[in-house]
């Protein structure tokens, strides 16, 4: 990943680490990379800002960093020995990924990890907006000043192999090219309605119009007159051959399935057959195909999250309670009074017991045709034939969860900022917990996400998620007003006097606001 930076970028980064360890940091986070870039003096990074008529070091104060020691023991050019943050890693990841969009050879400077920082939300983009930068129109505009301005490639021109002075042969790669692009554009097209129309899924929206912006630029840089009269829909033959498979389309989701095959297919081709002319702009197809690829793992599970997951309105978390027959009655009035999801959350059993507890917990939610989902643990989730597992951000990571409890299992994911949020949809989550929200008689927190995370949670993604911590009958409704649809509770059914009359009334409150 450094070595793909350029030079002031790589500063950037040593100095983040020395920034870091200055507030005594065990991980580089998004601010101290910001504090680094408007500490490099002349960049790009600052030009850009500069531009947009923001004063650095109004940002610096903003950050509000401890003065170094006078003995200056912090070297500023100190190789780089703290991890980054989960967060710094999501803004490194769409920095790379803005700079290799414009040009794969191009390293990543520090423009693009400033529009990194804008782009990916957080802390670092609150002080960026709190300086006076309109986040939005920055980084619409940087992204489009950014991009190379491609001159279309004449056919033949600089590449003596192979020849293709010959018009004949000229009119033949126009005519595939033409064909793919129309293909790959109409077909992201059917996407994008589906994602917009069907998921209304704001997150992956903005991610689908980034994808078919990128691939409007790129396909600029093909002669588009060569490819206009080269088209000849009359003489393609492959419009008058159909098969049984290309009109047989049973529903939305297999409509949506067709068209990321043919959007890569397309790609595909285009990839190939660009690089008789320009291997530059093959990769840039190459780049988007495998975007579009992470696109579609990305939509499937959504649309499989809400399939499994869409009435799902009530989740009781239970544990620590003091024997299998609290356990079991607990659950089986909580399910009887209405929960649709149980979650066995148990801290200082031995695996043997929690295992037990587990399976009677699953014999108890089956019966109930409930999901189940096991706390922290895959191993023990799938040994107990839970629906899925859920996890915290100190938990194994998601793709290692994903190996133990296979492909069909629920994976959930507690989030407590929106760059969680974020990290969790494109991890593959299956729903998340947001929060904690209230203070809680179960669990202690170092912090709350409060009501303003489940308003931000209610704009970014329609992915299922339950707003969980400390809620009760009395605050339910703050929580609804705020844009949740769903709850996860603990105190408020297990300790009730009666779960199931507990359950019940939470239920009927939900029900009702619909």
């Amino acid at each position: 990943m450094i070595d793909s930076m350029t030079a002031g970028a790589q500063r950037a980064l040593q100095r983040s680490a020395s920034l870091a360890r200055l507030r005594g940091a065990s991980q580089i986070e998004p601010i101290d990379l910001l504090a680094a870039l408007m500490d490099e003096g002349e960049s790009l990074a600052i030009a850009r800002l500069l531009e947009f008529q923001v004063d650095p070091s109004h940002i610096l104060n903003r950050l509000g960093l401890p003065e170094e020691p006078e003995s200056d023991s912090l070297d500023r050019d100190e190789p780089n020995a703290l991890p980054h943050s989960a967060s710094l890693r999501s803004v490194l990841s769409e920095a790379i990924g803005h700079a290799r969009s414009v040009d794969r050879g191009r390293g990543v400077g520090t423009e693009h990890l400033l529009w990194g920082l804008a782009s990916s939300g957080g802390s670092a983009a609150e002080v960026l907006e709190g300086a006076g930068l309109d986040l939005s129109r920055f980084v619409n505009q940087l992204e489009s000043s950014d991009q190379t301005q491609l001159e279309p490639i004449p056919f033949g021109a600089d590449d003596p192999t192979p020849d293709l002075s010959a018009q004949i042969e000229a009119v033949d790669i126009g005519r595939i090219l033409d064909a793919s692009a129309n293909r790959a554009q109409e077909a992201l097209r059917v996407i994008d309605d589906y994602i917009r129309f069907v998921l209304a899924d704001p997150m992956l929206t903005r991610r689908m119009k980034e994808v078919r912006h990128r691939l409007g630029e790129t396909l600029r840089g093909l002669d588009d007159d060569l490819r206009l009269t080269s088209r000849d829909t009359l003489g393609d033959v492959g419009t008058h051959i159909m098969t049984a498979g290309e009109q047989d389309r049973g529903n939305a989701r297999a409509v949506l399935t067709a068209n990321f095959r043919r959007a890569t297919e397309a790609l595909r081709s285009l990839e190939e057959y660009t690089k008789l002319l320009n291997v530059w702009i093959s990769g840039r197809f190459e780049s988007l195909r495998y975007d579009l690829y992470t696109m579609e793992k990305l939509v499937v599970a959504a649309v499989v999250a809400h399939r499994r997951l869409g009435d799902t309105r009530l989740c009781v978390l239970v544990g620590g309670l003091p024997t299998l027959g609290d356990l079991t009655w607990v659950v089986g009035e909580a399910l009887a009074g209405g929960a649709e999801v149980i979650q066995l959350r148990e801290k200082g059993l031995s695996d043997r017991t929690f295992l037990e507890r587990a399976r009677e917990v699953r014999i108890l939610t089956a019966q109930a045709k409930a999901r189940f989902i096991v706390n922290d643990r895959p191993d023990l989730a799938r040994l107990a034939g839970a629906d899925g597992v859920h996890l915290g951000q100190d938990d194994v990571r998601p793709r290692d969860a994903r190996r133990v409890v296979g492909s069909a299992a629920l994976l959930g994911i507690s989030t407590h900022d929106t760059e969680q949020l974020e990290r969790a949809v494109l991890d593959g989550a299956a729903y998340l917990g947001v929060g904690p929200i209230f203070s809680s008689k179960t669990k202690d927190f170092a912090a709350l996400a409060g009501l303003e995370f489940v308003r931000r949670a209610a704009e970014i993604s329609t992915l299922p998620w339950f707003a969980i911590g400390g809620i009760d009958e009395e605050n339910l409704d703050a929580v609804l007003d705020a844009g949740a649809q769903r709850i996860a509770v603990s105190s408020a059914v297990v300790q009730a006097e009666s779960p199931r009359a507990a359950a019940k009334a939470l239920r009927a409150k939900l029900d009702e606001r619909g």
